[in-house]
């Protein structure tokens, strides 16, 4: 059952906790909701961009296309949501979880994603074009045709990931892992790949030009 956005402020303010509530196309953007308790909920379409998001529970959310652009997320928790085509746009998110999370077409364009947790999550098709990433975890993630151009991933670990046709250009990669990686038919163009590992990966046709690499093989 839907509740009006009174109704959600008062809640907000008395309980700091919406579980399970339908907040469909909800307009919750340029406010304070720290920890608030949104999981399960359905915020399809719903807006919560300018907002600050820091440590809220979105577990097991449907955000499917919610924008939360231009917000602080940092610490929030994602685990099991949804979250197809969501805008991630200009966001702040260090340290949130978005362990197996569904993530197909997210945007987190120019996003600061630093220590996040991307592990079993689905980022097919994913924009992460200058995002911010450093020692973020990609274990064991689908990041089938994602868009990595121009992002700084030092020591971030893509083991076991699904990278095939994964796109880096001019991307920082110092560090990082791609152990057991499948990066078939992935680009890597002018990137760094300092002491970047590769031990185990499917490199089945991946292209590498231009970088500036000391590249880690067995």
């Amino acid at each position: 059952m839907k509740i009006s956005k009174s109704e959600i402020l008062f809640l907000i303010q008395n309980t700091a906790d919406l579980s399970g509530k339908d907040l469909t196309g909800i307009k919750l953007s340029e406010i304070d909701l720290i920890g608030v308790n949104f999981s399960k909920c359905i915020l399809k379409n719903a807006d919560l961009s300018k907002s600050n998001l820091s440590l809220c529970n979105f577990e097991e959310a449907d955000l499917t296309n919610c924008k939360i652009d231009s917000s602080n997320v940092s610490g929030a928790s994602f685990k099991n949501a949804i979250l197809n085509e969501a805008d991630f746009n200009f966001s702040f998110l260090p340290g949130a979880n978005f362990f197996n999370a569904q993530m197909n077409k997210v945007n987190f364009l120019n996003a600061k994603i630093t220590l996040c947790n991307f592990e079993n999550a689905n980022l097919q098709e994913a924009i992460l074009q200058m995002a911010e990433a450093f020692l973020a975890n990609f274990k064991n993630a689908n990041l089938k045709s994602a868009n990595l151009k121009q992002g700084s991933f030092t020591g971030a670990d893509f083991s076991n990931a699904q990278m095939n046709n994964v796109e880096f250009f001019m991307s920082d990669l110092s560090g990082a892992k791609f152990i057991g990686t499948n990066l078939e038919k992935a680009e890597f163009i002018r990137c760094f790949l300092i002491a970047t590992n590769f031990s185990k990966a499917n490199l089945k046709d991946t292209l590498f030009e231009n970088n500036n690499e000391s590249r880690v093989q067995r």
